[in-house]
Parts: structure tokens; sequence; C-alpha cells
């Protein structure tokens, strides 16, 4: 649709917090193995600045095709993280906290490849990898 966004890609990660920090283990290495998967996330976008940008408002956020079996199967299986409800119940319940709705202006496109700037000034490079 023309107002909604799904953004998938690929994480590879290897290391977890030190230990150290919340047990009483004194290990502070990496897993020895890495967890694999990818993160999906889907928004609805609203046109700002004359169509030029695009304003997000995230709404769910999930983990697909992890490498570790059990935890696979629960994510696979749809849970997700419903972001925006969690936002509105935290602006509802913390004086200071408003949902974020970044803004994020394309500098390029093309049939291929986006690049787009936030509301900070960071570039983000995107591919595409599908029709679908």
């Amino acid at each position: 649709s023309s107002t909604r966004i799904t953004s998938e890609f690929e994480v590879h990660v290897g290391s977890v917090p030190f230990l150290s920090d919340f047990t009483p283990l004194k290990y502070s290495g990496g897993l020895p193995f890495t967890i694999t998967g990818a993160i999906v996330s889907s928004a609805d976008i609203t046109p700002v600045n004359d169509g030029s940008a695009w304003e997000i408002f995230m709404d769910t956020v999930e983990i697909k095709g992890s490498n570790i079996p059990l935890l696979r199967r629960v994510l696979d299986d749809g849970l997700k993280l419903s972001s925006r409800e969690l936002g509105s119940f935290l602006e509802e319940n913390v004086e200071q906290y408003s949902n974020p709705k970044p803004v994020f202006e394309t500098t390029y496109l093309d049939d291929m490849l986006r690049i787009s700037r936030d509301q900070d000034g960071k570039v983000f490079v995107y591919g595409k990898m599908s029709d679908g």
C-alpha cells in the first residue's frame, strides 16, 4: 500500500552482554556460535515536506528465521512486538515520553536502490531484494 512500509534485513549476532554485569559469574566472552535471523518491521508512512520525505510511525517488529530451533518456532509462529501499542502505553504513563515518528527524506531512488537521510542526518541505504 502507499501508506504502509515493511522493512526486512538479515542479522548475525555472536556476542552477549557481559554476564558479570547481571550474574555472579565472571565469564565475559561472547557466545560460541552466531545467532542469525531477519528483523521484519512494519510502519505507517505519511508524506511530509511536499512529498520529499516520509514520517514513519512504527507498528510491529518481528524476528523470522532464527537458527535457534525452539526460538525459531516461537518467533515464526507470529510472535510480534507491537511497538506502537507499547509506545501508546508509555505515552499514557510516562509524562516525558512521546511515541517517535522519525522523518526520512529520500535523496536517491531507482528500481533497486533507495538512499534516505533521517532528521539527524544519518544516511540509510536500502537495496530491493524482491518484488514481494
